[in-house]
């Protein structure tokens, strides 16, 4: 058969007991007299007694064990005993749309949550007269504005901020980088990171940066801090994780932050945060159903784009009028293929199941399996095939263009006589 029907290598996550990944430090601080290095504890409460020095505490908070979904902090609204949660739950299935919201309370250093009168109206939430924008529509170079003028106090020029360069419709610098609330003279600001897309992914795409960490500037003197944000490995959450900043609130001496399923709460003069403690994290958040189910994503996608461009040559460019070799009722090859997507080509999307696959933590045997899908995916999204016929859409064009035959090697298939053929399996079969 010229139409390979489908390679099903799909790597088994044979792992069962894999370590827990509930919260990943990623951000490093800055070497310079502004900062302060953080570092991680667990277990109980590390407060820096006879230092002047306080905590840094995250709480993880059983929001999903409670409301049986998926679920993020969305405001935080403190009150006499405790805080009151607006939080937003949301299904597998869902990836745009209105999730369901629940007000729940929170004991401060409780391992429990519970419901909240709806009745009671609460003011969410300590809004700052700062921004942070670009000062350029084409880099991330920032500017610190108070209202709609420059701040006395410039962003410090060491701590890098980025944007979604090719995300449409919206800014891409505040997708990236926001003022979240103040207390007193000090803003804090949500921060994504990293600069590059990793695990093999084209240099292009958008989205796969996430909220990984949180500075606290200083706008009278310039002092800053910058701390390292939680993260979640819910697929679920891959997208509204990626589209709304942690929330925020200030009250007394504390500043909270809810960052998922984290509650962060820390000295609202940043510049007396001590070493930082974690709580109660989940046992496991990396299982090896979803290791698998992230293989399956990119495994899927991968060979969708694969077959597309031996698809694409096979019926669009060379014609084969051999049965069952092409689609039925002669329409254009490969529609579904990523690769093929217009999404993609217009605005680098991949989409968030993706993203969410590519960068989960993995074992070394899984981190191996998705390796070889990322290159395999990699390859069918640099799409030259595709990129032939958008600059000159008839196949005789592409014909006269790759005379030779069909033009690179494609995995799972060999080149004969013009056309690209289907391996009986990975390892047997000419490799032309």
């Amino acid at each position: 058969m010229r139409k390979r029907t489908a390679l099903a290598l799909l790597a088994s996550a044979s792992s069962v007991g894999l370590a827990g990944c509930g919260l990943t430090p990623s951000a490093a601080t800055v070497p310079t007299r502004h900062s302060t290095a953080q570092q991680r504890t667990a277990g109980p409460s590390a407060a820096d007694h006879g230092t002047g020095m306080m905590a840094v505490e995250w709480f993880h908070l059983p929001l999903r064990t409670t409301l049986g979904t998926p679920t993020l902090i969305a405001t935080i609204s403190p009150e006499t005993r405790g805080l009151v949660l607006q939080v937003a739950s949301y299904r597998r299935t869902q990836t745009v749309g209105q999730p369901a919201n629940h007000t729940l309370w929170w004991k401060i250093g409780s391992q429990s949550v519970s419901p909240w009168a709806a009745s009671v109206r609460t003011m969410p939430g300590s809004p700052s007269a700062f921004q942070l924008v670009s000062a350029s529509p084409t880099t991330a170079t920032p500017q610190l504005l108070k209202g709609n003028v420059p701040a006395a106090i410039h962003w410090p020029a060491q701590i890098p901020v980025y944007q979604s360069g090719q995300n449409p419709g919206v800014n891409p610098f505040q997708l990236d980088n926001r003022v979240i609330g103040q207390s007193g003279a000090w803003i804090w600001v949500a921060l994504k990171g990293p600069a590059h897309a990793g695990g093999g992914l084209p240099a292009g795409v958008w989205g796969f940066r996430h909220w990984d960490r949180l500075v606290a500037l200083n706008t009278a003197t310039g002092q800053y801090r910058i701390f390292a944000l939680p993260r979640t490995n819910s697929e679920t959450l891959a997208y509204p994780l990626w589209s709304q900043p942690p929330a925020f609130a200030a009250a007394s001496h504390r500043v909270y932050i809810g960052a998922g399923s984290w509650m962060g709460i820390f000295p609202a003069n940043p510049w007396t945060a001590g070493a930082a403690a974690d709580h109660g994290g989940p046992a496991s958040t990396l299982t090896a159903a979803r290791v698998q189910r992230a293989l399956n994503v990119l495994n899927q996608a991968a060979w969708q784009s694969v077959d597309a461009d031996a698809e694409f040559w096979n019926c669009y460019v060379m014609k084969d009028p051999s049965p069952n070799a092409c689609p039925a009722g002669g329409g254009f090859p490969s529609q579904g293929a990523l690769s093929y997507s217009p999404t993609y080509f217009n605005h680098g999307d991949v989409g968030f199941p993706i993203l969410w696959a590519s960068q989960l933590p993995m074992p070394g045997a899984d981190a191996q399996s998705r390796a070889a899908a990322m290159k395999r995916l990699k390859q069918g999204l640099g799409a030259s095939l595709m990129m032939a016929w958008i600059a000159n859409p008839r196949a005789g064009a592409i014909r006269q263009k790759y005379a030779a035959g069909p033009p690179y090697a494609l995995p799972g298939y060999y080149r004969k006589n013009g056309l690209y053929w289907a391996k009986t399996s990975p390892t047997t079969g000419p490799t032309g």
